[in-house]
């Protein structure tokens, strides 16, 4: 009998005896295929996983020489030439046949599978299975010699959240049995380790105030409550909080229905599944909650409380398109308006032609129904153009008396509150909006008046900058907005609908945090399957071709040639590969830089700030122009990286032509290939 185990360290036991598995490789093929549950994993599959997508040129042959060495110590009584019976091959790949109480990760999610009411007759019965089930795992993390790979940590991750389930249920069902003291000891470093999961809070607090300790419940309750505000921005769940209430209230309901034996009866709201599953559109958090930008809001509220203790204050607030700008806005302006603030938005439109001043008569729209009934409006604001365009009764855009009654109504606005005004998008501004700021940032000193200025960092426009300088002298926070942290991400995708970790985690590093982008690919993996989540969504592809457009010619180039080259790379090798002066290449990649596109991890390698920005670049090749960019990096590497067989492996896959073998350095006329003005 061959037994198998993943859940700390790879091993294998063959009637009683450990085997030895070899080179950490070859353990890695058996791991691999035990992570596919009994399923055929692909040739193609395992040589990405196992070489971490950069296989060398004879990777498949390797791949078949560690097959080989498994088949032998598993199975070492087989006679030549029969088939192998553990480690089986089936096209397009190989799987391992083992029964399922053979391994310990198959064996532990049967279990789970079979510990449900409708399985097993009664909590005494379940509590049986699921101890079994725990049972399976040993100190280490599963997978643990392999931690750092993706295969394994998608794998890990989820099975260490089943195992976190399986605790849970557990817990339940102990309360069902009316026996706290077990729950407090085996969930009080479970809440610990993680914070975030509400339901083992509930079930710990339910098990504290069952032993007479009410105080201690409602502490593990607030904590969690603390730690979703600060690390997610959101608040808990309804459940969480109608327990908090019953705790309050000593409610009846916390107590167990029959004290002792097998009740049935849950406790209070707490569920019993392992699995507590998507938030429903009742209980769920506000999908305009802010994920994950807590400091960031706490910036903003401390700018508004100095605009309303000292007078005007200014934020501007920057981000790449899709980075929550104006939901953090309107966060802030629904947190404000508890305090007694009121708010008025208006947004600069990205059209030319738009009446000058646009989104400063979105604002005065805004602003009138402040106004008690009584007072009329001020009849000076007429020269701003009304919502069906400007009359010419009223001569004309004029525009001083525009910025002079405005300040005005702004100044009797604040008579009735603080408020907050919001000019989205100003980066879109003509040169009228931007003067009436400057003119309000005058006029209004000393009044509770905050202005928050949303923009785009990479389209800022001269006329901005110069505003921007204008107004140094006014109080101003500057807030940018990068990548959301992986847990707010998980969290965001999870609301979206996705909720298996391997397309979790590769959401988020496709995403590099950005909400909407992790939002587009929740929806393309749900209109179109799992497999989706390698593309690029038509939304965000058009969004970052129009951000590639307004680069120089030179930054597309070299990064085109950077997209071939992979998501991070020398700048030496991108140099030799452009085979030209090396300036446009370093101004190319400046203002890629500048523009949010490219990062610079250490001094001398630049990696894509997503990877859709680099799928875009990369299939917006032409497949000619792209085995010809492979051949031209492969050649370079010849030269200059020798010893790097993977690399070299990789662009001589990509570039299946009769000179890759021997491709000569070319002539700096045809290194233009890529270039926009190049034909094809």
């Amino acid at each position: 009998m061959t037994a198998i185990g993943v859940l700390g360290p790879v091993r294998a036991v063959r009637d009683g005896t450990p085997v030895d598995l070899g080179a950490p490789r070859q353990r890695a093929v058996l791991a691999r295929l035990v992570a596919g549950g009994g399923h055929v994993v692909s040739v193609d599959r395992l040589v990405d996983d196992l070489w971490a997508g950069d296989p060398p040129p004879r990777a498949r042959a390797a791949l078949q020489v560690y097959v080989s060495n498994l088949r032998r110590v598993l199975e070492p009584d087989r006679r030549a030439r029969t088939p192998a019976r553990v480690l089986v091959t089936v096209a397009p790949g190989y799987a391992l046949r083992l029964p399922t109480t053979h391994v310990d990760a198959w064996r532990f999610e049967a279990a789970l599978r079979s510990a449900t009411p409708d399985a097993v007759p009664g909590p005494v019965a379940a509590l049986a299975v699921l101890d079994a089930a725990l049972a399976c795992w040993g100190a280490d993390a599963p997978y643990a010699e392999f931690g750092g790979e993706p295969w394994a940590d998608r794998e890990g991750e989820r099975l260490a959240q089943l195992r976190a389930g399986a605790v849970e249920q557990r817990a339940g069902l102990l309360l069902e049995l009316d026996r706290p003291h077990e729950v407090v000891r085996d969930l009080d470093p479970h809440v610990r380790e993680h914070p975030l999961r509400e339901r083992a809070a509930m079930l710990l607090a339910v098990a504290l105030y069952r032993l007479g300790r009410q105080a201690d419940a409602l502490d593990v309750l607030r904590a969690v409550r603390a730690t979703l505000a600060e690390q997610l921005g959101i608040d808990p769940s309804r459940a969480l909080r109608a327990l908090e209430t019953d705790l309050l209230r000593q409610s009846p309901r916390l107590e167990p229905a029959v004290p002792g034996p097998p009740v049935r009866s849950a406790p209070g709201p707490l569920p019993v599944a392992a699995d507590p599953g998507p938030p429903s559109a009742a209980t769920g958090p506000d999908p305009r909650t802010v994920w994950g930008r807590t400091a960031e809001l706490a910036r903003l509220r401390a700018a508004a409380d100095r605009a309303a203790r000292s007078g005007l204050g200014i934020c501007w607030l920057g981000a790449e398109a899709g980075a929550g700008k104006s939901t953090l806005v309107r966060q802030l302006a629904g947190a404000l308006a508890d305090t007694g603030w009121r708010t008025a938005v208006g947004t600069c439109p990205p059209v030319a032609g738009a009446p000058p001043a646009w989104a400063w008569r979105e604002v005065v729209a805004a602003t009138r129904r402040f106004l008690p009934p009584e007072e009329p409006g001020d009849r000076n604001l007429c020269p701003l153009p009304g919502p069906d365009g400007p009359d010419a009764t009223r001569g004309g855009h004029d525009e001083f008396h525009l910025c002079r009654a405005l300040a005005a109504h702004v100044t009797r606005l604040t008579g009735h509150g603080p408020l907050l005004l919001v000019v989205e998008d100003v980066h879109h501004a003509d040169g009228a909006t931007l003067r009436v700021l400057r003119h309000l940032a005058a006029a209004l000193t000393g009044t509770p008046v905050l202005v928050v200025v949303t923009y785009r960092p990479d389209e800022v426009t001269d006329d901005v900058a110069a505003a921007r300088a204008a107004l140094a002298g006014v109080p101003a926070v500057e807030v940018t907005l990068g990548g959301l942290d992986a847990e707010a991400v998980t969290a965001l995708l999870r609301r979206h609908g996705v909720h298996d970790a391997a397309l979790l985690r590769t959401a988020r590093e496709r995403s590099a945090g950005n909400p909407l982008f992790a939002i587009e690919l929740a929806g393309l993996v749900a209109a179109e399957g799992p497999a989706a989540v390698d593309g690029v969504p038509a939304g965000i592809g058009h969004l970052l071709g129009r951000r590639l457009a307004r680069l120089p010619a030179d930054a597309r180039t070299v990064l085109r040639h950077a997209a071939v080259c992979g998501m991070e790379v020398d700048v030496d090798l991108l140099l030799a590969v452009d085979g030209g002066p090396e300036e446009p290449v370093l101004a190319g990649l400046e203002a890629a830089v500048a523009a949010g596109l490219l990062v610079e991890p250490v001094p001398g390698r630049v990696r894509f700030a997503h990877a859709l920005m680099r799928d875009v670049l990369y299939h917006g090749l032409p497949l000619l122009r792209r085995t010809r960019l492979h051949a031209r990096v492969l050649a370079v590497l010849r030269e200059q990286r020798r010893d790097d067989v993977a690399m070299l492996g990789r662009h001589a896959l990509a570039a299946p032509t009769p000179s890759a073998g021997g491709v000569r350095r070319p002539a700096r006329a045809e290194v233009t290939v890529g270039h926009p003005a190049a034909p094809g």
